[in-house]
């Protein structure tokens, strides 16, 4: 029971100190961290809806593209584009802009929606990644 009476005397102390501290940045830092979680989410659904008009079309397939330091995903139809994702970021259906947009693109990065990586495998991709370069500092620091 002393540990335990140690420590809620630490937090009430390191509380009182830093408390202030955090909260004025919490409050700075929520409307930015807000509009990155947004941004994140509406670059996850322009996938999602890319590939899922991919899997409509006959040997569809969609190709991420930075537009503005934009990120928008084209889908074709075989080797013509059909549209872009999101649909805001791109004239609506104009497909001379959508040919200017994919100019420079290096085609063999299109993913078929049958190919795509679930978020589940994305998940652990991220996870093997992250374990990899934490391996790779704990290494180097001994």
């Amino acid at each position: 029971m002393a540990g335990a009476s140690k420590i809620v005397g630490y937090a009430v102390k390191y509380g009182v100190k830093y408390g202030p501290l955090l909260a004025v940045a919490a409050k700075a830092l929520k409307e930015p961290a807000t509009a990155y979680a947004q941004k994140v989410v509406a670059s996850q659904r322009a996938r999602k809806a890319a590939l899922a008009e991919a899997a409509t079309l006959q040997a569809g397939s969609a190709l991420k593209v930075f537009h503005q330091g934009e990120e928008v995903w084209v889908v074709y139809s075989g080797e013509e584009p059909v549209s872009a994702h999101p649909t805001s970021a791109v004239p609506p259906a104009s497909l001379p802009s959508l040919a200017s947009l994919v100019e420079r693109a290096d085609l063999t990065q299109r993913i078929r929606p049958q190919d795509a990586p679930g978020a589940k495998d994305r998940a652990v991709a991220a996870k093997d990644a992250v374990v990899g370069k934490a391996r790779a500092v704990t290494k180097r620091d001994k």
